[in-house]
């Protein structure tokens, strides 16, 4: 393969949610037919760039995941950083299924972190292994910096179109779905993820107010793509064109011996009508040989409406030569072309998640007969037919669509109608709690929740027995879990699910915090907002030489009585220097993780020494306006009220909060 050609692979549908270069994952929407963990797993990992163990170490959300309710949850222990969100009310929801496949993305800078991008993803594909692995499945991206859109150029103006139109779809969703877990937060903090949902929202909202001219995005909720195909098209221009490729992952489940499939036909007679498509056209019909639906019984009637039915192409650019792929992409790509010419001219595509069937493509959303489908339809540059020497740097519309002009199918022996659309029982719920808080004191333990249904469920432990219940929650008698066993009643009908659990700092479904020494705690905490390193900082840089009762300290030998003042003072003065130069944006976070890390170390030497032999407060320094940003310098402000908060927490988990302050005044 020649080097260009390397060069023109394009991602694959989980490597779109790499983050751009100097950026991060702040937070993300998904919806979609299924999803399962190994690639929500891999996607997440990309978007975040953070391994699983280093997520479940965080506890918060990166993505948010609305699926059809017949996909089997997937639990934020599997699948760190995923909140897979349950439908609310089955047995109302608007749609015969929740078909849609798009994602809308926000990253932040990881050093200027006034600068961000968004990201929008429209697939044919499902969010899968299976989509990496088996499918033949096509994405369409956009991408969105912050600094563009001082640059008011309509190619500008229209991606915010998109983005809008994409929010639109994505917003109206979340009313179906249960967002609770979003805003889950336990011990007076506020939810990491909310703040950065609502950051997300803010880039979403200013990209919004610079759209301009008619979205490429459009969806079914009020019309059928069908009936919204030819004014989209005639955006690209009112051209008759000669050529119609369609191609769909499935057809209609049966037809009537010696009729045609009602929706390709309908989609060709529908383009000629309104003057998009010439009397004549050629029009392809690309399927799985094996897997096309009622299109094994009907070469005949569609050939006698102009059609030629051929096989998808694979192609060998994206998956290597001899690869099998199974199509599943749902298309549509239409232009002009002359014998002397190599140029796709007035070229449209459509893609999305609707198959050219009726519930898919030709009936609006409904709950007995429309799925909720969602498309984009654009018009490419350049592309050109085939691969010549004068074209190499062309596109060639046959490395970007499975579609080819070699093969056709004439024999109706060589199809088969093969399996049908999968059904599937509804799986997963909205349950009466969506979470609960942890809280242990003393001998009191127990899962927390201010719920008032929760006095009609049961918490299993794990051995599957029910806990005792509690005027706050229910008893647990075992070590803290990441996630519980809910039993409720519903419609006559007995529910089970797992429900995450929130510690006391606030983190979702977490693995446990390990004690760290005070050594430790300024290295999870320099590289703020960057996740801390989980395994700590390089414990070479402080040398200790218990043979002589001194210790090495920045090359100076101190005495050993002296070395845990000494280590106390420089992390007080390192967290000092460090939060006076953060942005507001990020005071709610940086508060949270300085709960947490100073937390772990509640234990270690110099604590116990500051508290047990001193009698001091050591965290007292913190409080000085001096130590502290403008913005929250004292408790009359907002931001400062909720870092004195957060610091008052810290002392009573450290036994200092009685003790007097270093200097003797508060």
């Amino acid at each position: 393969m020649s080097r260009h050609r390397e060069s023109l692979r394009p991602p694959s549908l989980a490597q779109n949610f790499d983050a751009p270069k100097d950026y991060t994952g702040h937070f993300g929407w998904l919806c979609g037919y299924s999803a399962d963990t190994p690639f929500l797993d891999d996607a997440t990992e990309r978007f975040t760039r953070l391994t699983g163990s280093q997520r479940a170490h965080l506890g918060r959300i990166a993505l948010a995941v609305v699926l059809d309710p017949g996909n089997p949850p997937i639990s934020f222990q599997d699948a760190p950083g995923v909140a897979h969100l349950p439908i609310i009310d089955h047995a109302n929801k608007p749609f015969r299924l929740l078909h849609a496949k798009v994602a809308l993305l926000g990253f932040r800078h990881q050093e200027n972190h006034s600068q961000w991008q968004l990201r929008l993803l429209v697939s044919t594909g499902n969010w899968t292994r299976q989509t990496l692995e088996e499918s033949l499945d096509l994405v369409w991206r956009i991408d969105i910096a912050s600094e563009s859109l001082s640059r008011p150029v309509p190619e500008i103006q229209q991606d915010c179109a998109d983005i809008k139109a994409a929010w639109n779809l994505l917003d109206w969703i979340q009313q179906i779905f249960d967002t609770r877990l979003l805003d889950a937060s336990a011990n007076g903090h506020l939810s990491e993820t909310m703040k950065s949902l609502q950051q997300v929202s803010q880039w979403i909202a200013t990209c919004s107010k610079k759209a301009q001219g008619r979205s490429r995005i459009f969806d079914n909720r009020s019309k059928s793509l069908l009936s919204q195909l030819p004014e989209k098209i005639k955006a690209s221009g009112e051209v008759k064109r000669n050529y119609l490729a369609m191609g769909s992952g499935f057809y209609e489940a049966q037809a009537d011996q010696g009729n045609s499939p009602a929706v390709p036909v309908a989609i060709v007679n529908a383009l000629r009508d309104q003057g998009l498509l010439t009397g004549k056209p050629e029009v392809d019909l690309y399927v799985n040989p094996m897997a096309c639906q009622a299109i094994a019984t009907s070469v005949e009637p569609l050939r006698s409406c102009g059609m030629t039915i051929r096989p998808a192409a694979i192609p060998s650019i994206v998956f290597g030569e001899g690869a099998q792929r199974t199509l599943h992409a749902k298309f549509l790509f239409s232009a002009n072309y002359r014998d002397n010419s190599n140029a796709c001219t007035s070229a449209w595509v459509y893609l999305g998640s609707g198959n050219l069937t009726h519930p898919g493509f030709a009936y609006k959303m409904s709950a007995s007969k429309g799925n909720f489908e969602a498309g984009v339809l654009f018009s490419p540059n350049a592309l050109c037919w085939q691969k010549t020497k004068a074209t190499q740097e062309q596109l060639v519309v046959t490395d970007l669509l499975p579609i080819q002009w070699e093969v056709e199918i004439g024999d109706v022996n060589s199809l088969s109608a093969g399996p049908g659309m999968e059904q599937r029982e509804v799986t997963y719920v909205a349950p009466p709690v969506a979470w609960f808080a942890w809280h242990a004191a003393g001998d009191v333990r127990e899962l927390r929740t201010d719920e008032p249904s929760a006095a009609d469920v049961q918490v299993l432990d794990s051995a599957g027995i029910a806990c005792s219940k509690t005027e706050t929650g229910f008893q647990w008698h075992e070590a803290q879990p990441r996630q519980v066993r809910l039993r409720w009643r519903a419609n006559a009908q007995q529910h089970e699910s797992l429900i995450p659990v929130v510690d006391q700092y606030g983190r979702i479904a977490a693995t446990e915090l390990p004690l760290i020494d005070i050594d430790e705690v300024w290295w999870q905490l320099a590289d703020f907002p960057l996740p801390p390193d989980k395994d700590g900082g390089d414990e070479g840089d402080d040398e200790r030489d218990e043979n002589d009762g001194k210790d090495t300290v920045n090359g100076r030998s101190v005495p050993t009585t002296s070395y845990p003042i000494r280590q106390m003072m420089d992390l007080i003065e390192s967290i000092a220097a460090k939060q006076t130069g953060i942005d507001d944006i990020d005071w709610l976070l940086w508060c949270n993780r300085l709960e947490q890390t100073l937390g772990q170390a509640a234990d270690s030497a110099p604590v116990k020494y500051f508290r047990d032999k001193l009698g001091l407060n050591p965290l007292s320094p913190l409080r000085l306006p001096s130590f502290r940003p403008l913005f929250a310098e004292s408790r009359e402000q907002e931001l400062g009220a909720f870092y004195d908060d957060a610091l008052g927490r810290i002392e009573v988990s450290w036994k200092v909060n009685e003790l007097s302050p270093i200097g003797g005044a508060k």
